[in-house]
């Protein structure tokens, strides 16, 4: 079992840590980028077969992520609970 000081330690680096996430995440959520991204499209000539495929592979796999890291977040909360539940 850590010490005093070292549980301090650790549950000050793990508050930056999921602090700077948070406001990642919350970044990110806006979408700003993206929207930019429909404004450009709507450009005549805009994708060839190739940009299409390739703005395609990127959107699908940026979505994959997306998803992905929203169910690793509610993992990693619902774990925190069955640990402060043993206690």
């Amino acid at each position: 079992m850590a010490t005093n000081g070292t549980q301090d330690t650790h549950i000050r680096e793990l508050d930056k840590k999921i602090s700077a996430l948070s406001d990642a995440l919350a970044h990110l959520g806006q979408g700003t980028s993206l929207k930019e991204l429909l404004r450009i499209i709507r450009f005549p000539g805009y994708t060839t077969p190739a940009e299409f495929a390739f703005n395609v592979a990127i959107l699908d796999t940026m979505l994959v992520q997306a998803n992905a890291l929203e169910k690793l977040g509610q993992d990693l909360v619902a774990g925190a609970k069955l640990v402060v539940g043993k206690q």
